[in-house]
Protein backbone atom coordinates (compact mmCIF):
# COMPACT_ATOMS: atom_id res chain seq x y z
CA UNK A 1 0.00 0.00 0.00
CA UNK A 2 1.47 3.39 -0.99
CA UNK A 3 1.53 6.28 1.57
CA UNK A 4 -0.35 9.44 1.47
CA UNK A 5 0.03 11.72 -1.46
CA UNK A 6 0.43 15.40 -0.71
CA UNK A 7 2.31 18.46 -1.91
CA UNK A 8 4.54 20.59 0.46
CA UNK A 9 5.61 23.94 -0.18
CA UNK A 10 8.16 25.58 1.60
CA UNK A 11 8.53 29.68 2.11
CA UNK A 12 10.75 32.28 3.31
CA UNK A 13 10.59 33.42 6.84
CA UNK A 14 13.24 36.33 6.86
CA UNK A 15 10.85 37.86 4.18
CA UNK A 16 8.28 40.31 4.80
CA UNK A 17 5.31 39.50 2.22
CA UNK A 18 2.23 40.79 2.98
CA UNK A 19 -0.49 37.50 3.29
CA UNK A 20 -2.03 38.09 -0.11
CA UNK A 21 2.11 38.01 -1.48
CA UNK A 22 2.84 35.21 0.20
CA UNK A 23 -0.40 33.34 -0.86
CA UNK A 24 0.14 34.32 -4.99
CA UNK A 25 3.68 32.72 -4.46
CA UNK A 26 2.23 29.17 -2.76
CA UNK A 27 -0.09 29.44 -5.61
CA UNK A 28 2.43 30.28 -7.98
CA UNK A 29 4.87 27.61 -7.05
CA UNK A 30 1.94 25.22 -6.42
CA UNK A 31 1.02 24.71 -10.15
CA UNK A 32 4.33 25.00 -11.85
CA UNK A 33 4.59 21.17 -12.15
CA UNK A 34 1.33 21.57 -14.16
CA UNK A 35 2.87 24.32 -16.11
CA UNK A 36 6.20 23.39 -16.77
CA UNK A 37 5.09 19.41 -18.04
CA UNK A 38 2.48 21.02 -20.50
CA UNK A 39 3.13 19.05 -23.34
CA UNK A 40 0.55 20.80 -25.86
CA UNK A 41 1.47 22.86 -29.01
CA UNK A 42 -1.32 24.97 -28.87
CA UNK A 43 -1.75 27.80 -26.08
CA UNK A 44 -5.24 27.30 -25.47
CA UNK A 45 -4.82 23.73 -24.49
CA UNK A 46 -3.18 22.43 -21.72
CA UNK A 47 -1.62 18.51 -21.80
CA UNK A 48 0.06 17.38 -18.92
CA UNK A 49 2.04 13.42 -18.39
CA UNK A 50 1.58 13.06 -14.65
CA UNK A 51 3.08 10.86 -12.67
CA UNK A 52 0.92 7.92 -10.85
CA UNK A 53 1.51 10.17 -7.65
CA UNK A 54 0.21 13.37 -9.26
CA UNK A 55 -2.41 12.15 -10.70
CA UNK A 56 -3.70 10.60 -7.12
CA UNK A 57 -2.98 13.87 -6.12
CA UNK A 58 -4.97 15.89 -8.36
CA UNK A 59 -7.77 13.32 -8.55
CA UNK A 60 -7.56 12.35 -4.50
CA UNK A 61 -6.81 14.39 -1.61
CA UNK A 62 -4.98 17.76 -3.31
CA UNK A 63 -3.59 18.03 0.58
CA UNK A 64 -0.74 20.14 1.17
CA UNK A 65 1.36 21.24 3.73
CA UNK A 66 3.10 24.86 3.91
CA UNK A 67 6.56 24.88 5.86
CA UNK A 68 8.82 27.91 6.61
CA UNK A 69 12.87 27.99 6.01
CA UNK A 70 15.26 30.20 7.64
CA UNK A 71 16.80 31.30 4.30
CA UNK A 72 16.98 31.77 0.55
CA UNK A 73 20.18 29.75 1.18
CA UNK A 74 18.00 27.26 2.51
CA UNK A 75 15.62 27.08 0.00
CA UNK A 76 18.68 26.14 -2.27
CA UNK A 77 19.92 23.93 0.14
CA UNK A 78 16.25 21.95 0.01
CA UNK A 79 15.85 22.63 -4.01
CA UNK A 80 19.42 20.54 -4.43
CA UNK A 81 18.28 18.10 -1.78
CA UNK A 82 14.97 17.56 -3.66
CA UNK A 83 16.52 16.65 -7.27
CA UNK A 84 19.57 14.65 -5.50
CA UNK A 85 16.81 12.21 -4.24
CA UNK A 86 14.60 12.91 -7.31
CA UNK A 87 11.66 14.61 -6.25
CA UNK A 88 10.17 16.80 -8.40
CA UNK A 89 10.31 20.55 -7.29
CA UNK A 90 9.39 24.03 -8.40
CA UNK A 91 10.13 27.63 -7.24
CA UNK A 92 8.47 30.72 -7.19
CA UNK A 93 10.40 34.19 -6.92
CA UNK A 94 10.18 37.81 -6.19
CA UNK A 95 12.40 40.65 -7.47
CA UNK A 96 14.37 37.62 -8.76
CA UNK A 97 14.98 36.57 -5.04
CA UNK A 98 13.35 32.96 -4.29
CA UNK A 99 10.37 33.19 -2.21
CA UNK A 100 9.38 29.58 -1.84
CA UNK A 101 9.61 26.28 -3.44
CA UNK A 102 6.96 23.59 -4.02
CA UNK A 103 8.20 19.84 -3.48
CA UNK A 104 6.14 16.92 -5.22
CA UNK A 105 3.00 16.06 -5.08
CA UNK A 106 4.71 12.55 -4.20
CA UNK A 107 4.41 10.11 -1.23
CA UNK A 108 4.55 11.83 2.03
CA UNK A 109 6.92 9.94 3.57
CA UNK A 110 9.11 11.09 0.77
CA UNK A 111 8.89 14.46 1.55
CA UNK A 112 8.98 14.22 5.22
CA UNK A 113 12.46 13.46 4.77
CA UNK A 114 13.45 16.25 3.16
CA UNK A 115 11.45 18.89 5.54
CA UNK A 116 11.21 16.90 8.54
CA UNK A 117 12.55 19.66 10.40
CA UNK A 118 10.71 22.26 9.08
CA UNK A 119 8.12 24.10 11.51
CA UNK A 120 4.40 24.78 9.62
CA UNK A 121 3.37 28.23 8.60
CA UNK A 122 0.59 30.06 11.13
Amino acid sequence: MTSEVKQVIVVRNDINLKKGELAAQVAAASVKFLIENNESERGNQVFVNLSNNEAMWLTGSFFQEVVGADSEDQLHDILMRAKFMGIEAHTSAKNDRLTCVALGPDESGILERLVHKLKPIR
